[in-house]
């Protein structure tokens, strides 16, 4: 890819955002409960400044799906694939422990993918870490960073990829080499008119903008930059890109998320706060007119000319308790009266509960989860939770989809940095094991779950193990593959394994456990129930 084409792109990507920015900007300050702060100085009525309230609503909203899609410890299980390539356990046991470190990330992704269109994860070398596990981490990064081939029908099917960030100056010859550049000021996306105080010590002013792109179909990782002051902008340029899969096909350090798809533009994405910003508009305007119409709700009162003197007006302004003030008047109506309150019209409440309504239409969630009384049939209830369940688990669905590809990503990297030589241990089956590039680069197929490797977990796998036995006894399981699986699932010490035979009775009655197998089902379960239950039993005592 020459520079003039990724000029190209560059400019259409920049020109892409700059028309969407104001809008992004707008669903960021609603979250951030800055939606007047967004919108400049309060506004006027007649003349007079208005005060203005500012809800949660767009908070909440967005919160109500990272509560229900948060995943907790993300992890995947591997699978071996067709041709059996690569070591599933060894793989599994590496992606589990980096994606433990990530959960912080995934859920910075799964909320930007919310309130904007979609939101990506970057996977960065750390050249600084010497512990092979860490020389990859995760970053989230917004939309508006990562250069997307808005043709592809696919991801998978993308012709390029890009990521635009900024280095300083000094980063930027120490990767690069001692080149000429233009310092530019680091670029605020929401702000880009932010002017830096000019006393700012100077180094933190000089950034480089670089684009990172990944040529897919001439297989190059190039890195371009606008400010480069020589020849054409590219500052250095790979024959390969150098993290491979497998079957030796190019991977890309760039993971995205996508909850929603507009349908005939599969990489665009759909924000889930655009579905409710108008009524969320609405909501902060009639409470900020409710909220000043009560404050001008003061009780004021027409007094006669010459009625009362300033000492009687003094008087009734204090509010003395018990207070007398004669007046020579026959007619008290006519010396003093209230000036009447216009109330709240009817229809701006009624208004209000129509645009809440519009609101919680375009929310997934049902009614009931936000603790609100319904006047529905159980059926109906029953058939608005499972709606919420669905459309929930089809987001919950793409999440996933984005932690697979993560790990997957992450375990074909981190083979790049590995040697056959080298010596990479970890701990799996209380064993130490080596790790070569060829165990964690396979086919394998990849199925994402939450808390698969907690403390809570493991030991419901060792109940189920441990309640199993007498089941796996009565199949004819021989005891020492019993035992085995037992020690390695507990963690025992191997000595375990080496009591002779005759002391290796990994039962007892009350465990359930005999020295070989039943001769029939009957003494199978003769032999494991309890004794007060026996007579009852075919083929006991009667």
């Amino acid at each position: 890819m020459k520079a003039n084409k990724i000029a190209e792109i560059y400019d259409a990507h920049k020109e892409y955002w700059e028309h969407h920015r104001q809008e992004l900007q707008r669903y960021k300050a609603a979250y951030e409960c800055e939606f007047w702060d967004n919108r400049g100085a309060n506004f006027l009525l007649h003349g007079e400044q208005m005060l203005n309230i500012q809800t949660s609503d767009a908070y909440g909203y967005i919160e109500s799906f990272i509560a229900s899609l948060f995943a907790k410890n993300p992890s995947v299980v591997l699978k071996k694939g067709l041709r059996n390539q690569g070591n599933h356990e060894k793989a599994q046991a590496i992606a589990n422990d980096f994606l433990v470190r990530a959960r912080q990330e995934i859920e910075n992704a799964a909320r930007m993918s919310l309130i904007y269109p979609m939101a990506f994860f970057k996977l960065v070398p750390n050249d600084d870490e010497d512990e092979l596990y860490d020389k990859i981490y995760p970053i989230a990064v917004p939309c508006w960073d990562i250069i997307v081939d808005r043709n592809a029908p696919r991801w998978d099917k993308s012709k390029f990829v890009g990521h635009r960030y900024y280095i300083t100056v000094d980063e930027a010859r120490a990767k690069f080499g001692n080149k000429t550049f233009h310092p530019v000021h680091k670029e605020d996306f929401f702000h880009p008119d932010y002017q830096y105080d000019p006393e700012e010590p100077h180094q933190y002013q000089d950034y480089v903008e670089i684009v990172e792109m990944y040529d897919l179909e001439l297989d190059e990782l190039i890195f371009y930059s606008p400010q480069h002051g020589q020849g054409n902008n590219i500052l250095e340029k790979t024959n390969f890109i150098p993290f491979r899969t497998v079957n030796n096909k190019p991977v890309v350090p760039v993971v995205p998320l996508y909850f929603n798809r507009i349908p005939d533009r599969p990489l665009d994405g759909y924000s889930s706060m655009k579905r409710v910003y108008d009524q969320l508009y609405e909501i902060n305007v009639i409470r900020s007119f409710q909220a000043n119409a009560v404050r001008k709700a003061s009780r004021q009162y027409l007094v006669r000319a010459g009625a009362l003197d300033e000492e009687d007006m003094a008087k009734l302004t204090a509010g003395i308790d018990g207070l007398f003030i004669e007046v020579d008047d026959e007619d008290l109506a006519g010396v003093m009266r209230a000036v009447p309150q216009n109330p709240t019209p009817p229809e701006l409440e009624q208004y209000y509960q129509n645009v809440n309504a519009d609101k919680d239409k375009g929310s997934l969630l049902a009614p009931f989860t936000r603790g609100e009384a319904l006047k529905a049939t159980a059926s109906e209830i029953v058939a608005l939770a499972s709606y919420s369940a669905t459309e929930l688990g089809r987001m919950a669905r793409e999440r996933d989809n984005a932690i697979e590809l993560l790990a997957h990503t992450y375990l074909s990297m981190l083979a790049t940095f590995m040697t056959d030589q080298g010596d990479n241990i970890i701990f799996l089956d209380n064993k130490l094991q080596n790790v070569k590039p060829d165990d964690i680069k396979g086919d394998f197929e990849l199925f994402a779950q939450d808390q698969a490797a907690t403390p809570l977990s493991e030991q419901v796998k060792n109940q189920q193990l441990l309640a199993n036995i007498p089941t796996l006894v009565q199949l004819g399981v021989p005891q020492r593959k019993i035992l085995e699986q037992v020690v390695r699932q507990l963690g025992l010490p191997e000595d375990f394994l080496d009591v002779p035979p005759q002391q290796a009775q990994v039962g007892t009655p009350q465990s359930g456990i005999d020295e070989g197998p039943p001769s029939s089902p009957e003494e199978a379960i003769a032999a494991t129930a309890p004794t007060n239950i026996k007579p009852f039993i075919p083929g006991g005592n009667q």
